[in-house]
């Protein structure tokens, strides 16, 4: 994976991390036909590549095809909806990957989209906030080669250069309080439109010194006593791992996630500063995607590869934060990852999940060995076709 290095209004644009207005689309229902059209969609094995992943088909794994057909039935309905691709992955099989044309993502864009292109398994989909998971599972991979040993130790050990702002309560901030987004600080990426100058993850992005500006700003709670969404966190947890590990953040993430699971492809864009922007530059294969999320349902092994540990999924997949202010409704907080639950045949199971602006989901059910991938272009928050529905009224249908 290779480094961008953006233009500044590039930079600061994909920082739009406006997954509330992803979710509120979330909302709207499809409407689900009774009976598969026999004229409509027919499920067809995913094709295998030479990139790891199993494939198989859904009757395999003990799921129905009528569902799924029902949904690509709805899909080919729905005219212009933002839907780029669809990803199954259950008991550690791709057992259903499909892909729609749409418009290719411009940032400069005033709708944020560009000509109208197929979207395939080769595409680099912008990823948006899933970023910030992808970086909690590199924080991870440091956790296991024991370059962190305690969460709960203060930041400030690890950035003394900036002893002089973390000062009364803001010594107290923790790497436990970044990756839960609780370190109290008043880092305001929401007053102002991510055009403005005045938008304080713009002006982190583009400053020679962006720990100097996130650390600087007031308290505005306690450390851990409450969450407030900040991209600023995912910058500060880069520039502690580069510290610590004595190699540049996507070098790092290259030797021990990227290259073990032979991935191709993919771009992670930088700050001004040459800073990683690893709460949000991200662009990566669906496919790609997916091997990250088997890791959490095989122990941490990939291809008998220890890449994260069980104690680190275990704490990934465990709500850290109690209250989040309905920040993504019915979602709570953990390790840079959200936490739900889904009902299925009656059936509470608990999911953690991945999310990103525009309608980037990668949803992990480990109770029933299974990952759905979504990427889209909802970047206005205008579609009406809702993801959440795709996933409960078809494909949670067909387990």
């Amino acid at each position: 994976m290779k480094t961008k290095k953006l233009p500044a209004i590039t930079l600061f644009t994909l920082t739009l991390i406006l997954v509330a207005i992803t979710f509120l689309s979330l909302n709207t229902s499809c409407k689900k036909t009774s009976a598969t059209n026999p004229e409509g969609y027919k499920y067809s094995i995913p094709q295998v590549y030479a990139d790891g992943l199993q494939t198989a088909s859904l009757e395999s794994v003990g799921m129905s095809v009528g569902p799924i057909e029902e949904m690509m039935d709805y899909l080919k309905s729905a005219n212009g909806h933002t839907i780029h691709n669809i990803l199954i992955v259950k008991d550690n099989k791709l057992v259903f990957e499909e892909y729609f044309k749409g418009f290719k993502f411009v940032i400069t864009a005033p709708d944020f989209n560009g000509e109208v292109m197929d979207y395939t398994r080769t595409t680099d989909h912008f990823m948006a906030s899933v970023s910030k998971s992808i970086t909690s599972v590199v924080f991870g991979i440091a956790v296991k080669e024991g370059y962190f040993n305690d969460l709960n130790k203060k930041i400030i050990d690890y950035l003394p250069q900036y002893s002089d702002i973390l000062t009364g309560q803001k010594a107290n901030i923790t790497l436990h309080h970044l990756l839960t987004m609780t370190c109290g600080l008043a880092f305001d990426e929401s007053t102002y439109n991510y055009g403005d100058t005045r938008n304080e993850l713009r002006q982190a992005i583009n400053t020679t010194d962006p720990l100097l500006f996130i650390l600087s700003k007031p308290l505005e709670a306690a450390p851990g006593t409450r969450f407030h969404y900040s991209s600023g966190s995912g910058l500060v947890l880069a520039a502690i791992l580069e510290k610590v590990t004595g190699m540049k953040f996507l070098d790092y993430a290259n030797a021990k996630l990227f290259d073990p699971l032979r991935s191709e492809g993919g771009t992670w864009s930088a700050t001004t500063s040459g800073l990683i922007f690893a709460s949000g530059g991200l662009s990566f294969k669906a496919r790609e995607l997916t091997k990250i999320g088997l890791l959490f349902l095989n122990a941490g092994q990939w291809e008998g590869k220890q890449i994260i540990t069980p104690a680190w999924i275990a704490l990934t997949q465990q709500t850290q934060v109690t209250s989040t202010g309905n920040y993504l409704p019915n979602s709570l907080y953990s390790y840079q990852w959200w936490t739900t639950s889904f009902s299925v045949k009656g059936v509470s199971r608990k999911c953690f999940y991945a999310c990103g602006w525009g309608g980037q989901y990668m949803f992990i059910i480990s109770d029933l060995n299974l990952i759905i991938e979504l990427n889209a272009g909802n970047y206005l928050g205008t579609d009406r076709v809702s993801q959440l529905d795709l996933v409960t009224g078809y494909i949670l249908r067909a387990i």
